[in-house]
């Protein structure tokens, strides 16, 4: 018993050293380690422990109920906190914006490890909030598309992570929109959670957005989606998201006045117009029309 308190004195040696020590004990401790006949391992512990402000009191008899409490109150500080549900899926999400563009970057893990990777190249103008709303849309409905019930998604975004929670108002328009998309996906599971991490956390995400963004070669093993207009209906109210004008629709169509007399509007391409009486050919580049003559060709130039 000597033995075991210096023991605990060499082991706890900061405690010992700022606070006074009680030892309860049914054997007289204070009496063997005071002694001043003490010799041998005894007058080695007992020198040892002379520094220290040591109480020796004898174990009275202490009830079972308070001996049960005792235990309980310490037991509970031992216990490991609760491993993460084996059934959720974890996703990474991340938005990136570049001079080159736009991309999301996404990477879904199993509960056994095994991970799936996403990049998205945004082909339209918008912030970088809008890349990570898009990064967030997109892999809840990759894990609906795989059957996935429990999901909990990491971002780095605070502004995303909070609004999705529902913690914080989005008080631009498409915010909103994508706020509310977001929470009619996340319906659909059973579980799912929304957790800020920092960026230092989430960097295969923030990897995958910057190959999107910048429009580099897709690396083996990581799928490649274009996203050619946002998820949501852009509001006019918010100029976060600009949709450029479709390619087949620019600059693509002329068309004559209707009921003109004598005019013939043509585009880059060529427009062939009858002739009236007593006119002449027309000459290259050229559409001649007859006076009296109402009946006008619509010309169409091919898109380029």
């Amino acid at each position: 018993m000597c033995y075991g308190v210096y023991f605990a004195a060499k082991k706890l040696k900061p405690y010992f050293q700022e606070h006074p020590i009680t030892v309860v004990c049914t054997a007289p401790l204070a009496e063997i380690i005071g002694s001043r006949d003490a010799s041998g391992r005894v007058a080695k512990w007992a020198i040892a422990l002379a520094p220290y402000t040591i109480f020796y009191q004898p174990r009275t008899a202490i009830k079972s109920q308070a001996l049960a409490d005792f235990l309980v109150d310490w037991a509970e500080t031992q216990y490991l906190p609760p491993a993460p549900d084996s059934t959720h899926w974890r996703m990474h999400f991340d938005g990136s914006k570049m001079r080159t563009g736009l991309g999301a970057g996404i990477v879904l893990t199993s509960p056994k490890g095994d991970k799936l990777k996403y990049t998205l190249q945004i082909h339209f103008a918008a912030s970088n909030n809008v890349a990570e709303y898009e990064a967030l849309v997109h892999g809840l409905r990759l894990a609906k598309e795989l059957g996935i019930r429990r999901i909990l998604c990491y971002g780095d975004s605070d502004l995303v992570v909070q609004q999705s929670s529902g913690d914080w108002d989005a008080k631009d328009a498409n915010m909103a929109s994508y706020r509310l998309l977001v929470q009619q996906i996340s319906g659909y599971f059973e579980g799912c959670e929304f957790l800020h991490v920092p960026r230092a956390d989430n960097d295969q995400a923030d990897a995958l957005a910057r190959i999107g963004s910048t429009r580099q070669a897709i690396p083996t093993g990581v799928s490649l989606q274009r996203l050619l207009k946002p998820s949501i209906k852009p509001s006019p109210e918010s100029d976060s998201i600009f949709v450029p004008p479709a390619p087949d629709t620019a600059g693509s169509n002329w068309r004559n006045p209707a009921g003109g007399t004598g005019t013939s509007t043509t585009g880059p391409g060529t427009a062939v117009v009858a002739p009236g009486p007593g006119t002449s050919e027309p000459g290259p580049g050229t559409a001649a029309v007859g006076p009296g003559t109402t009946t006008t060709q619509e010309a169409v130039a091919d898109s380029p």
